[in-house]
């Protein structure tokens, strides 16, 4: 597939790869046209909210978890009284 942008796009484009944040031009547009499917598709569009929220945790720092985090977990779900 072949696509002909306006040269004001086309600038556009290269200022972004440019910039570093995309390797190549088609790595530009494509996200420029899954952004444009997910205004079509509010599933995409949970999708999408949802890494956002996730992602800036899943990138921090992290430590590991021992059987006595989970033990604590245990404890303090059976302390909790049970809704009715």
């Amino acid at each position: 597939m072949q696509v002909t942008l306006t040269g004001d796009l086309e600038s556009f484009v290269v200022q972004k790869v440019r910039a570093g944040g995309y390797a190549s031009p088609g790595e530009v547009v494509r996200e420029a046209l899954r952004d444009f499917r997910a205004k079509d598709d509010p599933a995409e569009m949970d999708s999408q909210e949802l890494a956002e929220l996730l992602l800036p945790a899943v990138r921090g720092p992290h430590r590991p978890l021992t059987a006595k985090h989970f033990d604590e977990l245990r404890s303090r779900a059976r302390r909790k009284p049970a809704r009715s």
